[in-house]
C-alpha cells in the first residue's frame, strides 16, 4: 500500500526529526533550546503588537503628556477626550482585523502580516513626531492608523503559526507565539521605567522618545517575517486553483529554515530550491503526494498558478468581494455558527472588554488610588504574565482547551473581585497615624498581588483562546474567522475605554472599584462560553474544507493514510488510539529532554 503524505504528515516528520537529531551530545542539547528563526519572527511580530497597545497606558499616566495633549493640570480627572484617544487604536484594530482578516484568505497570510506590521511601524513613528502629532486630534488619528496595522497582524499571524505546526506541537507553538505578548509588555514597562525616570520634573517631552522607541519592534518583526517566514502551504491548496507544486516547494523551504536534513531518492547530489543536498534523513514532499492526498474530493483541481490567466483589476476586486461574502456565509452557516463562530465571538468580546480595559487604564488606576512606585508596580504587573505563560505552555494539551479557558477566566475574575474590595475599602482611609500607614501597606500588597494574579490568569486565557480560534475554523475561512473574532474583541475594547473613562472620574476610590467589578462580571459571563464550543481539537488535524452538512471536524484523511486496522475502527476508538499514540510521543520526548522543535 502506497502512503501519500499530507502536509500534516510532513510537518510531523520535521518536528520529530528535530527532536531526535538534537538528542545526544551536550552541544546538541543546548542547540535544542534554540528557537528557529520562523517561529522567532512570528513571536517578535506578536510582541510588537503588545508594545503598541500597552504604551498608551504609560502615556496617560505621564503628567507632561497630559499637560501637552489635554491642556489641563496633571490630575487624572481632567483628561477630557482621553476615552477617544484610548478607543481609537481599538477602532483601528476593528477595521484592520475585519478587512485584512478576509483579504489574507485571498492574498495570502504572509503579505497581510507584512502590511500590518509596516503600517503599525509607520503610524507609531509618526505619532511620536511633533510635526505629525502636535495635538490630541492628530495623535488620535495616528493611533487609529496604528490600530489598523495591529488588527491586520493578528489573524494572519496566528493562522500562519497554526498552519505551520503539526498536531503534536500545535498547542505549544501557538502558546509560544502568544507568550511573546509578555515580552512586549515587559519591554514597554522597562522602557517606561528607564525613560520617565530620567526627567522626574517632566520638563522634557520624554513621552515622544518613548513612543518612537515603541515603534521599533514592529519594524524588526516586519524584517524578520519577510526574511524567514514563507507563505502557508495550506493557503496554496485552499485557493481556487490549487497549486500542489508551490505548496510542496514551500514545505521543503520550511525544512531549510529549520535546518532539517532532506533525503533525495538517489545518492547523487542535487539542487532543491537553490540549495545543494546530499543523502539525508527526511524525504522532500512532492506535488504528486499532495495531489493524491486531495484526490478523494473527486475533482482534479490541479492547475499551476504560473499557467493561470491573470484576471483584470476589476475582476480581482469582484473576486475579493465575492470571496469575503462567501467566507461570511460559511462562518455564519448552521455548521459553524452555533458551536464555533458565535461562542468564540462572545468569548473574545468578554475577554477583550476586561483585558484591554484594565491594561489601558491600570497605571491611571494606580495613580487614582495613590499607589506608590508606579513604574515598579507596573513592571511587576507586566512580569506576572510569565507564570501564566508557563502554565499554558505545559498544560494546554494535557487538560484541554475548555478546562483551561474556564479555569483561567474564573481565576482572573476572582483576582479582580478581591482587587476591587481592597480598593473600595481604602477609598476613604486617612493615612495620618502609624496604624493607618500599616493598613495602607497591607492594602497595597493585596492590590498588587491581585493585579498580578489577574494578569497571570489572563495570560492563560489569551494563550488558550488563540489556540482554540486558530484550530476550530477550516483552512478556507480560518483567517476570516480569526478576523471576525478579533473584530468582535475590538468592539469590546472600544466599549471598555468609554466605560472605564466615565467610571474613573467618579472619584479616586469608588470609581476605580466599579471599573474592576464590571470587568469581573464580564469575565464570569465569558467563562460560560467554552461550554458551547465543540470538542477540543487536541491531537486533531486541522480542517482544510468546511463540508456542508457535516459535523465531522477532522481533516479528511486519504485512505492510503489509514491502516487496515484503523479502517475498521469506530470513530471513538480511532480517536482514542491516536490519543494514545500522542501520549507515547510526549513520553518519549519528556523522558529524554525538553524541546521546542
Amino acid at each position: 500500500m502506497v502512503n501519500y503524505r499530507s502536509i500534516d504528515d510532513f510537518l510531523s516528520e520535521l518536528y520529530l526529526y528535530k527532536h531526535r537529531a538534537y538528542y545526544g551530545s551536550r552541544k546538541r542539547i543546548l542547540r535544542s533550546c534554540e528557537i528557529p528563526l520562523p517561529l522567532l519572527a512570528l513571536c517578535i511580530a506578536n510582541s510588537a503588537d503588545a508594545t503598541e497597545i500597552l504604551m498608551l497606558s504609560y502615556l496617560l499616566a505621564d503628567s507632561r503628556f497630559r499637560e501637552e495633549m489635554f491642556s489641563e493640570d496633571s490630575s487624572s480627572s481632567s483628561m477630557e477626550g482621553a476615552e477617544y484617544l484610548a478607543s481609537s487604536i481599538f477602532a483601528g484594530m476593528l477595521i484592520g482585523g475585519t478587512v485584512l482578516g478576509f483579504l489574507s484568505d485571498r492574498i495570502g497570510r504572509r503579505p497581510a502580516l507584512l502590511l500590518g506590521l509596516l503600517t503599525n511601524a509607520v503610524a507609531g513613528a509618526c505619532s511620536s513626531l511633533p510635526i505629525f502629532a502636535p495635538s490630541l486630534i492628530q495623535l488620535t488619528m495616528w493611533r487609529f492608523i496604528a490600530g489598523i496595522g495591529i488588527g491586520a497582524t493578528v489573524p494572519p499571524l496566528f493562522t500562519l503559526v497554526s498552519e505551520w505546526s503539526s498536531k503534536e506541537v500545535r498547542g505549544v507553538f501557538v502558546t509560544a507565539v502568544a507568550s511573546f505578548w509578555m515580552v512586549g509588555s515587559i519591554f514597554v514597562s522597562s522602557l517606561a521605567w528607564c525613560l520617565f525616570q530620567l526627567d522626574p520634573n517632566h520638563v522634557l517631552p520624554i513621552w515622544r522618545i518613548f513612543a518612537a522607541t515603541c515603534a521599533l519592534p514592529s519594524l524588526l518583526g516586519a524584517w524578520m517575517v519577510y526574511s524567514y517566514v514563507p507563505e502557508s502551504p495550506r493557503f496554496y491548496l485552499a485557493a481556487e486553483k490549487r497549486d500542489y507544486d508551490l505548496a510542496a516547494r514551500t514545505c521543503n523551504q520550511m525544512a531549510l529554515y529549520l535546518n532539517v536534513r532532506v533525503a533525495l531518492d538517489h545518492k547523487k547530489e542535487r539542487t532543491l530550491l537553490g540549495v545543494t543536498f546530499d543523502q539525508r534523513a527526511v524525504h522532500p514532499l512532492t506535488k504528486d503526494e499532495l495531489f493524491s492526498n486531495h484526490q478523494e474530493n473527486g475533482v482534479n483541481k490541479f492547475n499551476s498558478l504560473a499557467n493561470a490567466q491573470s484576471p483584470s483589476n476589476r475582476a480581482k476586486l469582484n473576486q475579493a468581494i465575492n470571496s469575503s461574502v462567501d467566507s461570511l456565509r460559511k462562518l455564519y452557516s448552521n455548521q459553524l455558527l452555533p458551536r464555533t463562530t458565535l461562542p468564540l465571538q462572545l468569548l473574545w468580546f468578554c475577554l477583550s472588554f476586561t483585558t484591554y480595559g484594565i491594561t489601558t487604564w491600570i497605571n491611571t488606576l494606580f495613580v487614582a488610588i495613590q499607589l506608590e512606585n508606579l513604574y515598579f508596580n507596573s513592571f511587576l504587573f507586566a512580569l506576572a504574565t510569565l507564570p501564566g505563560n508557563i502554565v499554558s505552555l505545559v498544560y494546554s494539551d494535557k487538560y484541554g482547551r475548555k478546562t483551561m479557558l474556564i479555569g483561567s477566566l474564573l481565576g482572573a475574575a476572582c483576582g479582580l473581585g478581591i482587587f476591587a474590595t481592597a480598593v473600595y475599602a481604602g477609598s476613604g482611609q486617612e493615612n495620618d497615624d502609624q496604624s493607618s500607614a500599616s493598613i495602607s501597606s497591607v492594602r497595597t500588597f493585596v492590590i498588587v498581588l491581585c493585579a498580578c494574579a489577574f494578569q497571570a490568569f489572563g495570560a492563560i486565557s489569551w494563550n488558550t483562546i488563540d489556540i482554540v480560534t486558530a484550530e476550530m475554523f477550516p483552512t478556507n475561512v480560518r483567517s476570516a474567522g480569526m478576523g471576525v473574532c478579533t473584530a468582535t474583541g475590538r468592539l469590546g475594547g472600544i466599549l471598555s475605554q468609554y466605560v472605564n473613562a466615565r467610571l474613573i472620574v467618579d472619584d479616586t476610590g469608588a470609581g476605580a472599584a466599579w471599573v474592576l467589578v464590571v470587568a469581573s462580571i464580564s469575565l464570569i459571563f465569558g467563562a460560560g462560553m467554552p461550554l458551547a464550543l465543540d470538542r477540543d481539537m487536541v491531537m486533531e488535524e486541522l480542517r482544510d474544507d468546511a463540508i456542508e452538512g457535516s459535523t465531522d471536524y477532522c481533516c479528511p484523511r486519504n485512505k492510503d493514510h489509514v491502516s487496515d486496522e484503523e479502517t475498521d475502527m469506530p470513530q471513538l476508538q480511532l480517536q482514542s488510539s491516536r490519543s494514545l499514540e500522542y501520549q507515547s510521543f510526549r513520553q518519549e520526548v519528556e523522558s529524554n529532554q525538553p524541546f521546542l522543535l
